[in-house]
């Protein structure tokens, strides 16, 4: 497994200075972790032009093949042809695309051994039921349970890796990109050898880890939260849908009490009426097509904090510590950094999706952004949420055992603001010996910015600070929505 090296967060486009021209129509990831979007296949299967529009069929050919050979093994798991389709149903996270739900890594995990033994066996009793084949996408519940929406992302982007190679080769040739030559494992399928097909490609590489892997791009239109095929929606349909005749089928009687989650254990084991909700899954959502995720907007903070907190590190202009006394005020000027952005060069923008503001764990993502390029240039270790005594405080910095500083980061109108204000950072920098701390105080509404407000925080933090005797002051930012610029009163 790779490590990951003491770099930045950057997205590709930064990490090579790219400008976007019209024709760039892929998603810029974030190249030192995942971003939690996914290929979603029903909007891939709508392109007309190629090669997009071979990808479905390319799919159902694929999965048809791991069913022959599941036939073909007559139950035998000793089989050859068992082990042929057991590796076809090796779905591994490509982590070339950087999508997924890993919070630090962009090596997840895949479709599992356990995952494609399930596979497997589902297939093994469509097979018994029957089934030989299937024509739609969502014929994939006769596979079994496991189909959230990173398996079928992984699936899509592992079968379609090929397309995607030459996708991301066009791009880096438009920019003049560098790249590497790269061994890529699970290039699509080979049927002529029944195996997953490897080969030496040409790709810009990842510079946050080490050693570095391949990127590969995806185009945005094709990217959304995809909803899982397994859980609640498939249940809820049985139950609303097939509960009638779903007891008639096993001998029940209709004015039988039996429960909802007896009603779902008895579908679970029905293919009948896996394939039938399969295909309805598939026309529902071709008679009501998906929509990509909004990127422009990002109303789930998917990619705002890496956005924004660059820009932020752009504007930082720091001397680096050289001694202990210098090192609390280098803190206290990343944290003036972050409320002049915010306030004066619009960042305040990145802290509402409309009327609603985002949550305080997602500015606290953006601040540690903001905040780690300048940490890693000057060889300062930034540690969020670190432990300290009884619990955790959002941000610890440290260069050695003597300069070191805490950072808590809390919304104004947060109902445990007080009790924070007053004692959650005194305690961790008494219980780590830590000199100075910063309470950083989010302002979102107007009262939280008036004297009354702002008097009684720093008069109480000025308390604190003589009774622990330690350096202890509040920053306030004041992230209110601004009037657009030609409803400024003049």
């Amino acid at each position: 497994m790779p490590k990951r090296t003491r770099h930045a967060p950057a997205t590709f486009a930064g990490a090579y200075g790219i400008t976007s021209v019209p024709s760039d129509d892929w998603f810029d990831p974030k190249l030192n972790t995942d971003t939690d979007l996914f290929v979603d296949p029903f909007l891939m299967f709508d392109e007309t032009s190629a090669p997009w529009n071979t990808i479905h069929d390319r799919m159902i050919e694929f999965f048809n093949a791991a069913m022959m050979h599941v036939a073909a093994a007559a139950g035998d798991r000793t089989s050859v042809e068992w082990t042929k389709a057991a590796a076809m149903l090796s779905f591994p996270e490509p982590p070339e695309f950087c999508l997924g739900y890993g919070k630090h890594t962009i090596f997840g995990s895949g479709s599992s051994t356990g995952l494609g033994q399930l596979m497997l066996d589902a297939a093994q009793k469509a097979i018994d039921a029957g089934t030989k084949s299937i024509s739609s996408f969502g014929e994939l519940l006769l596979f079994g349970e496991g189909f959230g929406a990173d398996r079928i992302s992984d699936m899509v982007c592992n079968i379609a890796k090929d397309v995607l190679i030459e996708y991301t080769k066009a791009v880096a040739s438009r920019h003049s990109l560098p790249t590497r030559s790269f061994t890529v494992q699970h290039v699509g399928y080979d049927f002529g050898y029944h195996r997953w097909a490897k080969r030496k490609v040409e790709l810009p590489v990842n510079p946050c880890w080490e050693p570095a892997p391949p990127v590969l791009l995806v185009p945005e239109r094709f990217l959304d939260e995809l909803p899982k095929m397994e859980d609640g929606a498939f249940w809820d349909w049985v139950y609303s849908n097939q509960n009638q005749q779903l007891r008639h089928d096993l001998g029940y009687a209709v004015t039988l009490k039996l429960k909802k989650h007896e009603i779902i254990a008895m579908a679970k084991r029905s293919i009948r009426l896996r394939k039938k909700y399969g295909v309805l899954y598939a026309d529902a959502y071709r008679a009501h097509p998906p929509r990509p995720y909004d990127i422009a907007t990002d109303p789930q903070f998917k990619v705002t904090a890496l956005r924004s907190g660059q820009q932020i590190a752009a504007l930082a202009t720091f001397d680096t510590p050289t001694a202990e006394s210098e090192f609390c005020s280098f803190v206290k000027d990343l944290i003036e950094n972050f409320r002049w952005a915010v306030e004066d060069r619009g960042i305040w923008k990145s802290f509402w999706r409309g009327d609603r503001s985002f949550q305080e764990e997602q500015i606290q993502d953006l601040f540690h952004v903001a905040a780690l390029k300048s940490c890693i240039d000057r060889d300062i270790d930034l540690t969020p949420e670190a432990n300290a005594g009884s619990g955790p405080v959002d941000f610890k910095f440290s260069a050695g055992w003597k300069k070191r500083a805490l950072v808590e980061l809390k919304f104004a109108k947060s109902s445990s603001f007080w009790d924070n204000l007053e004692k959650q950072t005194p305690t961790y920098m008494k219980a780590d010996g830590i000199a100075c701390g910063y309470i950083v105080v989010v302002q979102h509404e107007d009262k939280h910015c008036e004297p009354a407000f702002t008097d009684r925080v720093t008069k109480i933090v000025a308390r604190v600070a003589t009774d622990t005797g330690r350096d202890y002051s509040a920053v306030f930012v004041d992230a209110r929505k601004r009037p657009p610029a030609s409803k400024l009163k003049r």
